[in-house]
């Protein structure tokens, strides 16, 4: 199957369903004032998102990662595709806390089940803060396999950004694994995002000038 078919589909199957919904939120005209119809219409307002990372890795086979979500107000959903491993996808549900205004901070517990090459549960969570044009981003989950235990793994990403300008973010990022009965291995690079209009492009460069190293480029769209 082609790439392209492949993220087609996944975005298809997982995002369909929700503008379904969201259609199906709409207003009764005919018995609302002009007051209701606005509290309604700010109700029914669902936001999604699109990204898929390309991985260059020497010595490796090269591959794309799906990162699809929908949210409507607290409602956090979210579908994976070769994140937790190849050939396997993932989906969350999650409720997003926020709190400040001058410094900013967000919670997302989320729960989801891992299927496909891997199969097993995944608790997790996101977190961001916001602060003058300093921002920080993480998202941690721990992937218990049905099958064989010494494949779980406590995975973190994370990145450190400054906003120089409205469009353009960068800084430090890093990714920290721990398999069953390991210790951790923590991977260290830096990224730098551009965004124009809904469009989202940023490189990240990992374990530079290293024996190690690799990078992942993404595209992403907001809608």
């Amino acid at each position: 199957m082609s790439i392209s078919r492949i993220i087609y589909t996944f975005f298809g199957i997982i995002l369909f369903p929700c503008l379904l919904y969201a259609q199906g939120l709409g207003l009764d005209t005919s018995k609302s004032t002009l007051q209701d119809e606005v509290v309604d219409s700010e109700k029914s307002v669902w936001s999604f998102s699109a990204s898929a990372y390309y991985y260059t890795i020497p010595a490796e086979k090269n591959f794309i990662s799906l990162i699809g979500t929908a949210d409507h107000r607290s409602l956090h959903l979210e579908a994976r595709y070769n994140y937790e491993d190849l050939q396997t996808g993932s989906v969350f549900a999650g409720w997003r806390v926020e709190a400040g205004e001058k410094f900013q901070f967000g919670f997302t517990p989320m729960a989801g089940i891992v299927f496909g090459k891997m199969n097993g549960v995944a608790p997790g969570m996101e977190l961001d803060a916001a602060f003058s044009i300093l921002d920080f981003y993480s998202e941690t989950e721990y992937v218990a396999d049905f099958a064989h235990q010494e494949n779980n793994f406590l995975y973190t990403w994370g990145e450190l950004g400054v906003n120089p300008f409205s469009s353009f973010r960068t800084g430090i990022s890093y990714q920290r694994t721990k398999l069953y009965q390991t210790g951790f291995d923590i991977q260290r690079g830096i990224f730098a995002e551009y965004s124009y209009w809904k469009l989202k492009a940023a490189a990240y460069y990992f374990n530079p000038f290293s024996a190690g190293n690799f990078v992942i480029a993404s595209l992403g769209f907001e809608f």
